[in-house]
C-alpha cells in the first residue's frame, strides 16, 4: 500500500506546520509529524507540547494507504524541497518498521516511530466557549498589535497577546512594559460576558500563519488552558498564558494636549535615515516639536550626528521628547493611513501614537531620557 503525493500539496502542508517540529527535540516523537486518516482522508500534525498544528493534506486519487505513521518532519521537507517541481512522492512501509519515500530515480529510507506514541492535545473535555467569525478579524488584530509583545520578560503574562471578546467587538492588547498596542474590530458574535485570554508568542505566531490572506470562515475555541482557531484547512491549538494581564488602561495617556499630525512616510523615513547615527545600544532620537515642523536628531557615543526636518501640523509651545527609534518605526509600519496624530501631555509623558481618523488602533511609547 503507498501514499501518493505531488510535491506542490505535500510542502503546502508541511509549511503550515513546520514551525512547530522541534529542531532540538526533547522526546524523539516531537521531530516527527503525524500523518493521520479521518474519515478516508488524510491531514498532518505537529506538536511542540505548546502549540499543536493540523493541516489537511491532497493525496492522489491512486494512495491506497490505510493507517496512521510518524516521519522526521523536518527530513521529509527538506526531501520535498530538494525534488524537481511537478514531481510525485510514493510513501510506503518496508520490511523492517521504516519508511521508503521514493520519485522518479530518488529512494530515501526514513524512520518511523509509533503513531499511538504522538501526544495529542485535546480540549473536548473542558469548559469551553465557541465563537465564529472570518479570518481577517483575527489577522487584523494580530497584524497591528503583535510587534509589542515582550520576548522571554520575567513576567511571563507579558510573553503572549491579551484577547477579549466581549459584546460585538474582539480587541486585542500586547506590551512589553516600554510600548503598548491595542486594536479592535467589531466581530459577529453578541457575547454577554467578557471572555479573555493571554495566548503565547510562539501561538500567536503559529495561528496567524494559518490565517489565509483569503477571507474565510472561523472557529475559535476558548476553555480554561487552551485556545483552538479552526478552518476548513487548517487547525490550531495553543496553550494558554495562566496569569493576570496588566491594567493597560491606566498605561493609556487620558486627554494629551499636544496634538501633532504627520504624514506617516515622511516621518518614517526621516525617523530611519536619522538612526543611522544612533547610539547602537539605547537607539534613542530626539523629536523637537516646533510649529508646523519636527527636528529628528540623534548621535552617538563617536560624537557622530544627523538631524531631519520634516513638515507637521503643531501649534503649540516647543517640546522636546525622546524616543526608542526602533519602537517609532514598529508602530508605523502597522499604520496603513496617510498621517498619523502623536498626542502628548509633556516632555516626560508617554506618545499617544493613532492612525488618523481610525479609532480601531492605538499605540503607546514611553518616553527615553538622553
Amino acid at each position: 500500500m503507498k501514499l501518493i503525493i505531488t510535491k506542490e500539496n505535500l510542502i503546502k502542508a508541511l509549511q503550515k506546520i513546520i514551525g512547530v517540529v522541534e529542531k532540538r527535540q526533547t522526546m524523539p516523537i516531537l521531530s516527527h509529524v503525524l500523518f493521520r486518516k479521518i474519515n478516508n482522508e488524510y491531514e498532518v500534525v505537529a506538536s511542540d507540547l505548546e502549540v499543536q498544528i493540523t493541516s489537511s493534506i491532497v493525496l492522489e486519487s491512486s494512495s491506497d494507504f490505510q493507517h496512521d505513521f510518524t516521519i522526521p518532519g523536518r527530513k521529509l521537507f527538506d526531501i520535498g524541497k530538494g525534488l524537481p517541481d511537478e514531481s510525485v512522492l510514493e510513501i510506503e512501509n518496508t520490511e523492517d518498521g521504516k519508511l521508503q519515500i521514493k520519485s522518479k530515480r530518488s529512494k530515501f529510507i526514513l524512520s518511523a516511530l509509533d503513531a499511538k506514541t504522538f501526544p495529542l492535545m485535546d480540549i473536548n473535555d473542558e469548559n469551553k466557549y465557541e465563537l465564529a467569525t472570518k479570518s481577517s478579524v483575527l489577522k487584523e488584530i494580530i497584524g497591528k498589535i503583535s510587534f509589542a509583545m515582550a520576548q522571554q520578560d520575567v513576567r511571563y503574562y507579558l510573553n503572549g497577546l491579551f484577547l477579549n471578546f466581549y459584546k460585538d467587538e474582539i480587541f486585542g492588547v500586547a506590551t512589553d512594559g516600554h510600548r503598548l498596542a491595542k486594536a479592535g474590530v467589531e466581530f459577529s458574535n453578541n457575547v454577554d460576558e467578557p471572555i479573555n485570554a493571554i495566548v503565547p508568542r510562539k501561538g500567536v505566531i503559529e495561528i496567524d500563519k494559518q490565517l489565509e490572506e483569503e477571507d474565510q470562515d472561523i472557529k475559535i475555541i476558548i476553555s480554561k488552558n487552551h485556545m483552538q482557531v479552526s478552518s476548513s484547512f487548517s487547525e490550531a491549538v495553543t496553550k494558554l498564558i495562566d496569569g493576570k494581564f496588566p491594567d493597560y488602561e491606566r498605561v493609556i495617556p487620558s486627554s494629551p494636549d499636544k496634538l501633532i499630525n504627520v504624514e506617516c512616510k515622511v516621518f518614517k523615513e526621516a525617523l530611519m535615515r536619522v538612526s543611522i547615527l544612533s547610539n547602537d545600544r539605547f537607539r534613542g532620537v530626539r523629536l523637537n516639536f516646533l510649529e508646523n515642523e519636527i527636528k529628528v536628531s540623534a548621535n552617538n557615543p563617536e560624537k557622530e550626528e544627523a538631524s531631519d526636518d520634516i513638515k507637521s501640523q503643531y501649534i503649540g509651545e516647543p517640546l522636546e521628547v525622546g524616543f526608542n527609534v526602533n519602537y517609532l518605526i514598529d508602530v508605523l509600519n502597522t499604520i496603513k493611513t496617510k498621517n498619523v496624530q502623536i498626542a502628548l501631555k509633556d516632555a516626560n509623558s508617554s506618545a499617544l501614537i493613532t492612525p488618523e481618523n481610525d479609532s480601531t488602533a492605538s499605540y503607546v511609547i514611553m518616553p527615553l531620557r538622553l
